[in-house]
This record gives C-alpha cells, structure tokens and sequence, in this order.
C-alpha cells in the first residue's frame, strides 16, 4: 500500500478497506466480522456497507456483504482501455500457446509491476498471482526490466531504497547486486528470474519497446525451474519472448 497522504480523507480509506475485506475473504462476511477485520464499530461498518451497497459494490444476502460483480466491470474497462492490452493479447495467447507456459504482460505503475494480462498455457503450473495484483519491481524479470528501462535518476532513485522484502533466499534486496543486475538487463535486453519470487519457478522477461504515450510494459514467461532451465530458457523460450514483443511493437503502431 502507499504511504498515506497527509491530507487523506479516512471514511474513505475505511470504506475501501471494508470493500478489499470483501474481496480477499473467500466468502460473504457480516458485520460483525467486518468491524473486527477492518478495526471500527459496527455501526460505523453498517454506515458503510449501505453506501457502497447503495453503488452498487456490495450485495447483500441473509444478513451478510459480498463484492458485487459490478467489480468486475470496473477492472475490464480500466484494462481495455490499455492500448498495450488491446493491441497485445493476442500475441500473449500466441506465447502461452507455443511455449505451454504461463505468459504475462506486466506494465510498470507506481514502483510496482502490475500484472495487465496472464496467459496460463497448457502447463500444471500457474501463477498465484493475479492481473492488477502489485508486486515489487525487484522480484521478477519483469520488475527487473522495468526498473531497468527507466532514466537513470530514477533507477537510482529506486536503488536507494533499502527496505526491500526478501521473498526466498535468492531475492536480490542489496542495492549493489541490484544496480549490477539491472545493468546487465540494459546490455543483454532480457532479465531472468531464478526463484527470487517463488521457490523453484523461474521466469524471462523483456521489454516492449514503446512510444512516449505508453506506459513501460514488458512480456514474461514464467514456471517451473525443472521444465525451464538451460539452453531451453535461456535461447529457445528467451528467442519466443523477444520475438513476441516485437510483434506486440508492430501492433501497437497500428491501433
């Protein structure tokens, strides 16, 4: 999460804390649930509940609150919208298709890469991670290459932040080993993830070449290191993934 502005306006914030509560619970919850979950009364919990029911964003059933499927609606608008989406998901299909692999298209958003499209193949192995989910740039190939792609004053901006979480014991969190491995993403034009996010999977990204109007965005084959390893993933997947945002490039140019 961000950190909070100094002006924030907390019924807010409240609101949408009971709201993602809804989301991330795999079930309706009550409000009594909600106010132990979320910290406030339950009468602060029924004040919000009926505004957000009132929108439409929650739905009420025998006395307990579930997200609405207009939320669903809300996320397919924003993501169509997406230039990058419209124009790539095709060529992302075409990917997970080929390789059998689970193929995502992240796009760079506020420190963060953000799955826009995943592709699961035809593989045993899927991501546990879902499209809008926010995942920290230096734990992915992905990450790596948008860090890597951006200006240098940024990129060091970025290196200077030491707070950075170890999610395996491969998780490069130093600055030093960072700044270095982002450097060779800038030379080669590809970055590899070796278990940094999740024992055992591995994963190769590259980035979409794009124009000023675009937000960074890059293609990503990920999945388990015991069917992608060697000259497998380091020239046959990596030539597909390279291949493929060309193509994604080419298309864009034409939407």
């Amino acid at each position: 999460m961000s950190e909070t502005p100094p002006y924030a306006v907390e019924a807010t914030g409240t609101s949408l804390a009971i709201l993602e509560a809804l989301v991330q619970t795999p079930g309706p919850m009550g409000v009594t649930a909600l106010s132990e979950h979320v910290g406030v009364a339950k009468s602060v919990v029924h004040n919000h509940l009926s505004t957000l029911r009132a929108h439409e964003y929650v739905i009420k059933h025998e006395g307990q609150y579930e997200p609405s499927l207009g939320l669903l609606s809300l996320g397919e608008r924003v993501r169509s919208n997406l230039p990058i989406y419209r124009s790539g998901k095709e060529a992302v299909d075409n990917l997970a298709a080929a390789t059998g692999e689970a193929t995502t298209l992240f796009m760079r958003e506020e420190g963060y890469a953000v799955p826009v499209y995943i592709a699961e193949g035809n593989a045993d192995w899927t991501p546990p991670f879902h499209a809008g989910d926010r995942i920290p740039l230096h734990v992915n190939a992905s990450g790596k290459c948008l860090m890597a792609s951006l200006p240098n004053d940024e990129m060091e901006t970025l290196l200077e932040k030491n707070n950075r979480t170890a999610f395996t014991d491969a998780t490069i969190t130093n600055s030093a080993e960072l700044s270095t491995e982002l450097r060779r993403v800038r030379d080669d034009g590809v970055a590899f993830c070796r278990g940094e996010h999740y024992e055992g999977i591995v994963g190769v990204a590259a980035p979409i070449p794009l124009t000023d109007d675009h937000r960074p965005t890059a293609l990503e084959v990920s999945g388990p290191v015991d069917r992608l390893n060697g000259r497998y993933l380091e020239e046959d997947i990596t030539g597909q993934v390279l291949s493929t945002t060309k193509s994604i490039q080419v298309a864009l140019t034409e939407d």
